[in-house]
């Protein structure tokens, strides 16, 4: 049945700086929010050199975690989103809190790479500012990263994401609180450095408009509005007047001082304002407007309008299966097979977890246009490095998985670098696919006669006519070696002739 569109979604950004939670509706085609909630966790600071996140900022999280849990408790799977940016994607152990994340939360949490969170992030601004449909420049400031779009519309041409953020320029320049004409100078260039490979390329496709969004991109408009240095908006002249400010009152702590400045922004605002006054510079920008809508908006969006959103990954796929010259005939063979399969199997798996599975078959022979020799290990690794908007990393990885374990060894070391849930899930998915490919062997598409397909605990059990086995000697051995694989890593797959199965039941 159809999402009714005055149902509510929620959207829960796990951001560098900040924990976002919206909880909304719609009311003719706009969001309508019914509840917001913000944390400031700072998950960025508390990387370490080796880049794993301390247990004291592991711990705000959680307890973050916990009490947005209980306002999306009844929100339907489906209309529930919830991503993780820039920390979570370096974070040695991501894994870690994701397990515990997302038994806390009872949903799974989406790590994006950086331009798919610039995608989802240029979707909430167009729609916030659908009464300017010009071409856009977007930028936002993270904690830990910053995005940069073009688009026009709702439908975003060039996307870019720089690591550095308010957190990350706050510690890395400003760790002893002093702002000086030195700290400044050194944050302000290395965001120009960062900055200087995408400046042409940018002004080469131009825009009309030039929007910020996020929070350091509103602190900064607040401030400037508060004090007097900006009708409205972002301006380069306001800008000036701001860092002067900043310099003159010599330390973070002081700027307890600055009208319009948050107090839980305030530790970490000179980093970003050295980023803003960068971009505005790096792009010849006089004025910045400052959207309302960001991320958040942006999953809410996408998660209402889902045929659009699918479209989106079914362009990544096509685009890398004609990039990589993939047999289309051969991976409908198998995908013809998978569902044959699925119409007998006892476990009911989610529509989303199944397109994976869809995704992963047709990309399972990709890396043969490299090598013939290892291509599935060739075809997870271009899958899991690949930009691929509308997948998250984690999905990417399922799909990497399936494709690296589809034929040959079930490999333990590769299973072992899943989450639980991911583990559950792939396993499902992955006794059809192997399965699908051994029946597709021949390279062209014949059922098979299969009566049962049922797995239990530990065990799988596959039931086929004898007689189609016997006429099928090269799929028979295939199953018997299958067999061999599978109790390598402690599941017992029998092939049972469907006639006695029949005569015992």
């Amino acid at each position: 049945m159809p999402i009714s569109k005055r149902e509510s979604y929620a959207a829960i950004d796990l951001g560098s700086n900040s924990f976002h939670l919206l909880v909304a509706t719609f009311k003719s085609g706009q969001i309508y929010p019914l509840d917001s909630v913000k944390h400031t966790v700072r998950l960025a600071a508390g990387l370490d050199d080796k880049k794993i996140i301390s247990d004291e900022y592991l711990k705000k999280a959680y307890e973050s975690l916990q009490s947005m849990s209980a306002r999306i408790e009844n929100i339907p799977d489906e209309r529930v989103r919830i991503v993780g940016t820039n920390t979570l994607r370096v974070a040695k152990n991501s894994k870690r809190f994701l397990e515990r994340a997302e038994a806390i939360l009872g949903h799974e949490i989406e790590i994006i790479s950086g331009r798919e969170e610039a995608r989802m992030l240029y979707l909430g601004v167009a729609q916030s500012t659908s009464d300017s449909p010009s071409r856009k420049l977007v930028m936002d400031i993270g904690g830990g990263s910053t995005e940069l779009i073009i688009g026009e519309g709702v439908k975003s041409e060039k996307r870019e994401s720089l690591y550095m953020g308010c957190v990350s320029y706050t510690q890395k320049y400003f760790s002893d609180g002093k702002i000086n004409k030195t700290n400044w100078k050194r944050a302000l260039i290395h965001a120009l450095q960062e900055l200087n490979p995408f400046i042409q390329t940018f002004k080469k496709q131009g825009w009309e408009h030039s929007v910020g969004a996020s929070g350091t991109m509103r602190a900064t408009a607040k401030i400037l509005e508060a004090n007097g240095w900006s009708p409205s908006g972002i301006t380069m002249d306001g800008l000036e007047q701001l860092k002067n400010q900043c310099l003159a009152l010599g330390h973070i702590d002081a700027l307890v001082e600055l009208s319009g400045l948050s107090e839980d922004r305030r530790p970490v605002f000179i980093g970003g304002l050295s980023i803003v006054y960068a971009l505005m510079k790096a792009f010849s920008l006089e004025q910045m407007d400052v959207s309302t809508g960001a991320l958040r908006e942006g999953l809410i969006y996408e998660m209402l309008d889902g045929p659009k959103s699918i479209s989106v990954t079914k362009r990544s796929i096509r685009k890398l299966t004609e990039q990589f010259t993939v047999d289309t005939v051969q991976a409908e063979n198998v995908q013809r097979h998978s569902e044959d399969l699925l119409t007998h199997y006892n476990l009911k798996i989610k529509k989303r977890i199944l397109a994976l599975l869809s995704s992963a078959i047709k990309l399972h022979e990709i890396g043969l246009s490299i090598a013939h020799s290892q291509y599935h290990k060739i075809g997870a690794y271009v899958v899991q490095h690949a930009d691929m908007p509308g997948f998250s990393n984690q999905q990417k990885l399922v799909m990497a998985t399936l494709i690296r374990l589809h034929r040959r060894k079930i490999s333990k070391s590769v299973l072992a670098t899943l989450t639980e849930r991911q583990h559950e899930v792939v396993m499902s998915l992955l006794v059809v696919m192997r399965l699908a490919v051994i029946f597709a062997r021949n390279r062209h598409f014949e059922p098979v006669p299969i009566e049962r397909f049922r797995w239990h605990k530990s065990q799988i059990q596959l039931s086929i006519n004898p007689e189609w086995l016997v006429d099928h000697p090269l799929i028979n051995a295939d199953l018997k070696d299958e067999v061999k694989r599978w109790r390598a890593i402690g599941i017992e797959l029998t092939i049972d002739q469907a006639q006695k199965t029949a005569a015992n039941q």
